[in-house]
């Protein structure tokens, strides 16, 4: 039998489903749009945009999360899209976080 197994290389924290109700800034090139921020790791997140759909370059953002006193660890950080389902994005971040997922669920908690 076969085994669905999870492909990811770093636990996300699910905000969706705790109801944090946290946002986040995307920016490319000379454009700025918010999105809710669905999950997070030290590898990527997932973030939700409303209508229209991105529809932008898959290179060269800046995502940060709003409304955290974070020391400016999750701000500015370079990304690139690696997927797309509807209005769902799938962020890889470059370089990855050097921080522990303790610390990442504090800050969005």
């Amino acid at each position: 039998m076969e085994q669905n197994l999870e492909r990811r290389q770093f636990s996300r924290i699910h905000l969706i489903a705790h109801g944090r109700g946290k946002f986040c800034a995307v920016k490319l090139a000379n454009t700025e749009r918010e999105a809710a921020l669905i999950d997070i790791s030290a590898g990527g997140a997932r973030i939700k945009f409303p209508p229209p759909p991105l529809q932008q370059a898959v290179k060269g953002l800046v995502f940060s999360v709003k409304a955290l006193d974070d020391g400016g660890l999750l701000q500015n950080l370079q990304a690139t899209i690696r997927w797309r389902h509807e209005d769902e994005v799938g962020l890889q971040f470059q370089p990855e976080l050097d921080v522990p997922l303790r610390v990442l669920q504090d800050l969005v908690s």
